[in-house]
Parts: structure tokens; C-alpha cells; sequence
């Protein structure tokens, strides 16, 4: 059976190089959307959903690396595989360049698969020998001769981040489908799929059904879920469907945020979308001068504000750079933009995907400009413009978020704001679901609370920290505190709120850590050992008797799994001689001071216990490791006997 490598691209990224720029990072709030709220900008690492996805869904095996450094790739390329798939946009294409090289050096043998949005460039044909440019799982079964159709499997996507250095924003993602319908000239998702929509899961109850699935795995119920798909609301029938279910649902009520356009906003009751759970909606604003269908004859300013107003918060987006922009035009939209008082906002200047209309309409025109890949990245001017400068266009997307955050403040505390709204328009309302739901804005209001005191010490302005003393106060008032626990947190938060702020004036930008998950490597089905909430540990099949035990931590492994996981692993220990192998890579989400409670836990079995490949933990964790434990890369039969991790 074929084995199949699917990667992203190499690190290091948020940095300016000759294959990267500072803008180009694995954090899409931090990157673009809170990019000038310093500690405030919420800390989220996002992987390669679709990388995994296409894993999930064929029958071959399949390893799947999420952000490898150049080393970590050029080792995983000895191991031998018949195909290597490589993701990449157009900011890219000179790190998908780079590793092209090294495949074609260590592994010669194997078929290199081009895929993402970074396709849509000619340019990348010598680099692949297949090269995607459809939906990912009916392309690699045609390519590898197995059979199409058939029900999709899914998989629990668990996101965690940081604010102010805390803990936050825990939740998990949802893949409902593909495409965008509308077709706007500069969108590469829409032209990319031929302006259709392909659903991933075909109805709302298959959508519920999902979320339910998600919530299980993970153990949580009330777990916020986002889904990914470019206008969620417009599938009209589905959302309906999706909602129906929500209503008969006798469990916590869902939350959920989704992609939505003001045409699609426009053909819902609010209050519907509040029954239905959603939180937050990213909704595409553009200019105000924007002619595209998705905008036209639509009052976004009223739609946006029948939203805040029910507790729905919504990040919208402008581009700079439409061709009857002046200086003067994009400050007229930015004014615009913020009396709508988004919640979080994004701006890029607008960039011709290949392929796209704009592309086509400025290549004839022969206003396309030689620029390195590298600065397709939203944040550089990458043609001609007819009225601004190529430096000026490139000041003022800096500028306008600079301006952005000193007249809005923090979004985190916008989101909170918004949920005051809902709570006291549905707190005393006849419908028992909106009634739930304003005791969920209640709750996020309240455990929001501790943030207030360093956010009004840091505010970007006078007005802005005016703005959050009075929020707060109308929480403390309205909603309540949580007496000590909120208070204990409020003394923490200024601590991780200044060891944030070191970090980002005295270090660069922090890499991620590697993400190895490997998909039916062997025959052999593994053994669960312990499956506590969103984590898991699995022990491989052994070749031969005496030989080495391996086991994998899976999964989102905190200060919970440190009691589950020490009992488990020294049970075994009590049980059979030999030693035991612990493998990290399978993690999708570890706190490193939870990783060193255990490696301290299990010191007195230094002597049997040995650590393979630990450089995915981070640097403080390793250090640990390397000097209590034998640490290893590699087993006879480790690779050839892997047990399924997915």
C-alpha cells in the first residue's frame, strides 16, 4: 500500500526573510486582526485543517506534519514515502520551492502533490507532479485508484489560546464546507472552486450531529465551535435545518461563530441566529463604495447594528486599494468602517490571486508589479495603482489598524460589551432558549471581569479606558462578579499581563511547535490504555515479545491528564518488565507546565522509560526531558507498527 506524506510548509514564519515576511504567521488574529493590541491580540495557533481532513478519508497510510522546521521535514523525508503532498499559498511559494528541493534530494523516489491556494499560480507546475486544485479527498482517491464516494469522516479540531497571557478562547472547530457563490474579483476562495459551494456535511442535522460528536471526544458540552465555511447563513435550508435541531436539542445549548455576508444576514430574524447559538460573525464590509452582490442595496451599518444589539458580536473586514481609492477615500471608508464599531475588524490591501477576475483585469492592463511571492501577503502592493504609491499604500494598513485600536480599544472587551447587550435585552424574556442564552452572555460578561483593571491601565486612550470603566461597572452592577474566584483571578491577571508584554518587547516571534499525527500506519488496531475528556493514551502493537513498549499521548493534555496519565503509565510498569517508550507528537494541545509535572511524576522510572523525538515540546520542557531521561529518535519497528492516531 502506498504511504503518503501530507505537509504544511516549513518554518520559521513571522519573520522577514527571503521566503517569509513578519506578516505571514500561523495566528490569524495576532497576524492581522489584533495585530495592534499588543497583549490584548488573542495568542491562537490555527493548523491545516484540510491536510488532516484529507488524512482522515483515504485508506492508505497517512502522516500529516502541522509546521515542521526545515530539519524535522528533511528527517521525516528518510523515512520513505510514495507520495508527499505540500500546502501553500502564494506568500508561500518559495518555502513550498525549498522543500520541493529537499524531496527531491533525500527522497527521488516519491511523487510530489501540490496543493492550496498557492496552485492558482503557473509558476508552480515544474515543482509538483500533481498538482490539487479541487477538494483535497476526491483528488487523492483518484490519484491513488481508491474508490470515490462514501460518507466523509470528520475530525476534532480542539483550538486554545491566550489574552493578556491567560488562558483563553477555548473551543474547537467544525469543516461544513468549501466555496464561496458569490464570486467577487478579488476572491481567491470563491474562484479557486469555480464560484460553488461544496458542502462537507450535507444537512443541518449532519452539522449538529458533528458538533455533538466534537463535544463528546472532548468532553465538553459547552464547548464553542466555529465553522468554517465562507457564507454559512446563505445555505438557507441547511441553517434552517441545523436550527430546528438546535430547538429540540435537551442539552447545553451550542454556541457557535460562522463566515456569514450581509445578504445572508439580511434574510434572517436576529433573534433566530441568537436561538441558533451564534456568537460572533465575520461578515465582509469591503468599502462602502463596494458594488458586489453580496453588498448591494443592503444598510450593513443597520444589519451590523441589530446584531450588537442581541449579543451577536461580528468581525468585519475592509480592503484598501479598490481602484477609486484616493488617500483621502480609504480614510472616508475607515471612518465608515468604524461607526459601525466592529467587534474585531481586519483590513488588507487588496492582492490579485491568480486566477480571480482582478488578476486577469490587471495582468491585461499590464499593471501587475515584480514583487517576490513573499509579499502577497495582504500587507504589500503588489500592482499598480492608479492613485497611491506603493510605500504610502503600505503605511497606511499599519496606520489604519494603529487608528483602529486607539479609537476602539481592546476587542476582547468589545466582544463582552456586545454580550451585555444580549443579556439585558433577553435576560427576562417569554422564550426559555433566549433566556438561556442571555445566562451565557451573563457568564462570559463575569468571567471577563478580571481583564478590566489592565486594560483600563493600558488603554490606547482616555476615552477608550472611560468607555471600559463604565462597561465594567454596568457588569458589576447588572450581572454580577463571582465574588473570590473572579477576585483571585483579577491578581493573577497583572502578572501574566506583564510577562506577556516582556515576551513581546524582548523575544521574536514564537515559532509553533511540530504536529505529527499519523493515520493507519499499521495493520494492527491500537490499545486504548485511558481515554479521559479530549485526551487519550495508546500504546502500539509490538513486533516481538520483549520488544520495547511505545505509547502516544493524543490529544489536549493539561493539568487534568497529569493524575490519569502517571496511573496509567506506572500501572504498566508494575505489570511487565521491559522498557517504555513515550511519544509527544500526538498532541494537539499540551501546557507545558502540566508535560513537566509528569516528567517529574515519572523521574523514578528513569531507568525504564524512554522519550522519543521531543522536539515539538517546548524549550523549557525538552531541557527537563534531556537531562532526567533517555531521549531517542527512532525504534526498531516504531514506525512500521504505529498505532492509528486520529
Amino acid at each position: 500500500m502506498k504511504k503518503i506524506l501530507l505537509t504544511t510548509v516549513c518554518g520559521p514564519f513571522g519573520v522577514n526573510t527571503h521566503d517569509c515576511t513578519e506578516h505571514i504567521q500561523t495566528e490569524l488574529f495576532h497576524a492581522q486582526v489584533t495585530r495592534a493590541q499588543g497583549i490584548f491580540s488573542p495568542r491562537v495557533k490555527y493548523i491545516s485543517y484540510g491536510l488532516e481532513y484529507i488524512a482522515k478519508n483515504l485508506q492508505a497510510p497517512v502522516t500529516v506534519l502541522q509546521y515542521p522546521t526545515m530539519r524535522q521535514f528533511r528527517r521525516e523525508l528518510k523515512k520513505g514515502y510514495d507520495y508527499v503532498g505540500i500546502n501553500f499559498v502564494i506568500a508561500t511559494f518559495e518555502k513550498m520551492r525549498a522543500m520541493q528541493s529537499a524531496v527531491r534530494e533525500i527522497s527521488p523516489a516519491s511523487e510530489i502533490v501540490l496543493g492550496g491556494y498557492g496552485t492558482m499560480l503557473p509558476e508552480c507546475e515544474p515543482y509538483g507532479d500533481h498538482i490539487c486544485r479541487e477538494e483535497g479527498v476526491a483528488f487523492f482517491r483518484r490519484l491513488l485508484g481508491e474508490p470515490e464516494g462514501g460518507e466523509l469522516r470528520h475530525v476534532v479540531y480542539p483550538t486554545h489560546g491566550k489574552i493578556a497571557g491567560v488562558p483563553a478562547m477555548k473551543g474547537a472547530v467544525v469543516m461544513a464546507g468549501l466555496g464561496c457563490p458569490h464570486g467577487c474579483e478579488f476572491c481567491a476562495t470563491s474562484h479557486f472552486h469555480k464560484k460553488r459551494h461544496i458542502p462537507l456535511l450535507k444537512t443541518g442535522r449532519d452539522l449538529h450531529r458533528e458538533i455533538r460528536r466534537v463535544h463528546s471526544e472532548l468532553g465538553d458540552p459547552r464547548l464553542p465551535i466555529g465553522i468554517i465555511e465562507e457564507d454559512f447563513l446563505i445555505q438557507h435550508k441547511r441553517a434552517r435545518e441545523y436550527l430546528d435541531c438546535v430547538l429540540q436539542d435537551k442539552q447545553d445549548p451550542i454556541k457557535i461563530s460562522c463566515f456569514a455576508s450581509a445578504k445572508a444576514i439580511d434574510m434572517w430574524d436576529p433573534d433566530d441566529l441568537v436561538r441558533m447559538g451564534v456568537e460572533a460573525i465575520w461578515i465582509g464590509v469591503e468599502s462602502q463604495r463596494a458594488d458586489y452582490s453580496k453588498l448591494k442595496g443592503l444598510d450593513v451599518k443597520k444589519i451590523i447594528d441589530s446584531l450588537h444589539e442581541r449579543g451577536i458580536n461580528t468581525l468585519a473586514s475592509l480592503i484598501l486599494g479598490h481602484d477609486f481609492h484616493t488617500e483621502d477615500m480609504i480614510w472616508e471608508d475607515f471612518e465608515y468602517f468604524v461607526s459601525l464599531k466592529p467587534s474585531l475588524s481586519q483590513f488588507l490591501i487588496m492582492t490579485p490571486a491568480c486566477s480571480t477576475p482582478f488578476f486577469e483585469r490587471l495582468q491585461a492592463a499590464g499593471r501587475l508589479l515584480d514583487v517576490p511571492y513573499r509579499e502577497w501577503d495582504g500587507f504589500h502592493l503588489t500592482f499598480k495603482h492608479p492613485n497611491i504609491s506603493k510605500p504610502v499604500m503600505e503605511q497606511l494598513i499599519l496606520d489604519v489598524y494603529d487608528e483602529e485600536y486607539r479609537r476602539l480599544g481592546p476587542s476582547v472587551l468589545r466582544y463582552v460589551e456586545r454580550q451585555l447587550n444580549g443579556y439585558l435585552r433577553y435576560r427576562d424574556s417569554a422564550d426559555e432558549l433566549l433566556r438561556i442564552r442571555a445566562e451565557q452572555y451573563r457568564r462570559e460578561c463575569i468571567l471577563a471581569l478580571p481583564l478590566f483593571p489592565t486594560a483600563i491601565r493600558k488603554a490606547p486612550s482616555p476615552e477608550v479606558a472611560d468607555r471600559l470603566r463604565d462597561v465594567q461597572q454596568r457588569i458589576r452592577c447588572l450581572a454580577g462578579t463571582f465574588g473570590i474566584k473572579n477576585a483571585l483571578l483579577a491578581a493573577v491577571v497583572p502578572v501574566c499581563a506583564r510577562i506577556e508584554q516582556f515576551k513581546l518587547d524582548h523575544f521574536g516571534y514564537s515559532q509553533p511547535t511540530l504536529l505529527r499525527t499519523e493515520y493507519r500506519p499499521g495493520e494492527q488496531k491500537a490499545e486504548t490504555i485511558a481515554a479521559p475528556d479530549g485526551f487519550s493514551i495508546t500504546s502500539r502493537p509490538q513486533p516481538f515479545d520483549g520488544h520495547t513498549l511505545v505509547v502516544d499521548l493524543l490529544g489536549a493534555f493539561d493539568g487534568f491528564s497529569v493524575a490519569v496519565a502517571r496511573k496509567k503509565i506506572e500501572a504498566y510498569l508494575a505489570e511487565h518488565p521491559g522498557l517504555l517508550a513515550i511519544s509527544f507528537t500526538g498532541l494537539t494541545f499540551h501546557e507545558p507546565g502540566a508535560l513537566l509535572t509528569l516528567l517529574e511524576k515519572l523521574k523514578a522510572y528513569k531507568e525504564r522509560i524512554q522519550l522519543i523525538d521531543i522536539d515539538s515540546l517546548q524549550e523549557e520542557v525538552a531541557a527537563y526531558a534531556r537531562g532526567c531521561f533517555e531521549v531517542i529518535s527512532d525504534l526498531p519497528g516504531l514506525h512500521e507498527n504505529a498505532a492509528t492516531v486520529n
